[in-house]
């Protein structure tokens, strides 16, 4: 997964946020969390929407039955790039 700059072009998150494969509904959910965060313009709703998105991965994260699963490993960029978001803020 990527974290976008704020500055990033809104074509060009769409389009890189559209290559994920499809996923499965527990998978979904948290995906579409990290979309919305990644995908926010407003930077005084950015932290709210990347401490939804860390919720909702983490509470993804304590449910798999395997650490080092091809999702978790997903999980773990996702936030390592909403980590990059809160360091631009």
């Amino acid at each position: 997964m990527f974290a976008y700059p704020p500055e990033a072009d809104s074509s060009m998150r769409k389009d890189l946020c559209a290559e994920s494969p499809s996923v499965s509904h527990n998978d979904s959910d948290w995906l579409g969390v990290y979309r919305a965060a990644a995908m926010e313009f407003d930077r005084d709703k950015l932290p709210a929407s990347i401490e939804v998105a860390e919720k909702a991965i983490h509470q993804r994260l304590r449910g798999l039955p395997i650490a080092h699963s091809k999702e978790h490993r997903k999980l773990k960029e996702a936030l390592n790039s909403l980590a990059v978001l809160k360091r631009m803020l």
